[in-house]
């Protein structure tokens, strides 16, 4: 969309606003902004469909339906001070059909692909689990006989998924300690791998 066209749709944003009193012109002026706006929606809900490849039409008319609601919605919420009206309303309209898309792939996984064997035979016994801990515990004995006391404090934190500045802030030492703690780390246990 070029310079004057975003123009264009403030403009006639603007127009559509003021003209709360006068319904058929404010109506005129919707229709143009929604006209300008009819192929883009088209183009993001057939892509959206076919990226699916469990949509059929039908959806990508529901995901036409969802871009119509959400470049209303952005015709109602757009604030001229927070950018241009363009990228505010394709925004919209893309969560709008990113949700919906979302919304049809947990229904189909629950209504065609769902069977709770599969499930329980994917899921790990109790066997397993204890098995993988075990090796777990077994592997970490060995890491922590490579690495430091600091190395391996740091490196078990951020195997738990702790951040940097978490794992800074528990062993009070700077973020930057621990980035060095770590890259020190990765070098012994690749020198030991290889």
């Amino acid at each position: 969309m070029t310079e004057n066209e975003k123009q264009r749709d403030e403009l006639l944003l603007a127009a559509a606003r003021e003209c709360k009193e006068d319904e058929s012109r404010k109506d005129t002026v919707m229709s143009e902004l929604i006209t300008r706006y009819v192929n883009i929606i088209v183009i993001k809900a057939n892509k959206m469909a076919r990226g699916f490849s469990r949509l059929n039409r039908q959806d990508a008319e529901d995901f036409i339906s969802e871009g119509f609601l959400a470049l209303l919605s952005a015709i109602r919420t757009f604030d001229e001070s927070k950018g241009s009206f363009s990228a505010y309303a394709n925004a919209c309209i893309d969560n709008r059909m990113k949700n919906a898309l979302g919304k049809a792939r947990r229904t189909l996984f629950f209504t065609e692909e769902f069977d709770p064997a599969l499930i329980k035979e994917q899921s790990p016994g109790a066997d397993e689990i204890i098995i993988e801990k075990e090796n777990r515990e077994e592997l970490l004995k060995k890491i922590s006989r490579v690495l430091s006391d600091r190395e391996y404090k740091v490196f078990e934190m951020y195997l738990n998924s702790f951040s940097y500045r978490q794992i800074a802030a528990r062993l009070g030492i700077s973020i930057k300690s621990v980035d060095n703690s770590l890259s020190r780390a990765r070098a012994k246990l690749k020198a030991v791998h290889n």
